[in-house]
């Protein structure tokens, strides 16, 4: 159980997810106040602004609800890593990645219930470039996905808003030729798509990092050797079905360190924000986040941890 005698700080984005989350924040911020704690509530206005609020309020915090999407979540443990003030990642924006990975559940009632006897976890924290992300990040197709999303975003967004932006980039994409080093060994030079995971999970529930875990001080390093659009959707079968570690032009890996480059600059996406360009320098964060989980999560047949017994 987190302290009493401090706030519980509820960080919110206004521009995540759909636009019917309102109700649902009144009725986090009542059932708060009737477990006993006081409830302080900070709307985001700009970028990195989550980061710079998460900063201010470490020593007068039990804790800090990321009320959001994965980016959201992304500034506000960029604000508490290394510090004792635990996150609580809440499923209020578009895919909530981590939010999904972690079991935690959507209604109010229960997201006070892992405050009061939930369990506390320290959990690793990605770089690449100076910046953090705590889920996945991806080199290639995907970002250019976001960035042409991001390109017309101008509110609240939903799945159907990325329909176009893939049917798009799946047919104009030009498959960059892209240079990997893991832990100093030079493992792909070709044509593909990288990703690199803190957590199993990515969009639509593919599990592209599918044997990640965010607590054993490594990175799941994916590269799908790939040059066109039909070899693509051959790529996204295998991954559907958990098997595409097995296959002969897909290279898994686990490291420390990761150093991509390309013949042009190409974009990355980090939890689901549009990322920097290559040359990319990907590692482990010295620091951890505190995060709330619960203590038995519901939906996978492991005892207590997703990847725990979870079926491949």
């Amino acid at each position: 159980m987190i302290e009493t005698g401090k706030p519980v700080h509820v960080v919110i984005n206004p521009r995540s997810g759909y636009g019917g989350q309102k109700r649902l924040l009144g009725e986090l911020r009542r059932e708060i106040r009737l477990a006993g704690w006081e409830v302080v509530e900070y709307v985001t206005q700009a970028v990195a602004d989550a980061t710079r609020y998460a900063k201010s309020i470490v020593s007068d915090a039990a804790a800090v609800i990321a009320w959001g999407g994965d980016g959201t979540v992304n500034e506000v443990a960029n604000g508490l890593a290394g510090t004792n003030v635990p996150l609580l990642a809440v499923r209020a924006g578009t895919e909530n990645l981590l939010a999904k990975e972690l079991s935690i559940p959507k209604r109010p009632i229960d997201l006070v219930g892992l405050l009061l006897s939930g369990e506390i976890m320290s959990c690793d924290i990605g770089m690449i470039n100076g910046l953090s992300f705590h889920s996945i990040l991806g080199v290639g197709f995907d970002a250019e996905v976001v960035r042409r999303v991001s390109q017309t975003r101008t509110g609240h967004i939903s799945h159907l808003s990325y329909f176009w932006p893939i049917w798009r980039t799946f047919w104009e994409h030009d498959f960059p030729r892209l240079s990997v080093r893991a832990d100093g060994e030079n493992l792909f030079e070709g044509r593909g798509l990288v990703f690199v995971g803190n957590i199993s999970r990515y969009s639509t529930g593919l599990r592209i990092c599918r044997d990640a875990r965010f607590d054993d001080g490594l990175l799941d390093l994916v590269i799908f050797e790939c040059d066109q659009q039909a070899r693509l959707l051959l790529h996204a079968t295998w991954t559907l079905l958990r098997r595409h570690p097995l296959k002969g032009n897909v290279i898994y890996r686990q490291a420390k360190s990761i150093h991509v480059e390309s013949d042009e600059p190409v974009h990355c996406e980090l939890d689901g924000d549009l990322g920097p360009t290559t040359p990319l320098d990907i590692s482990i964060s010295p620091h951890r986040i505190q995060l709330i989980v619960p203590s038995n999560p519901t939906g996978w047949p492991g005892p207590i941890w997703p990847w725990k017994g979870a079926p491949v």
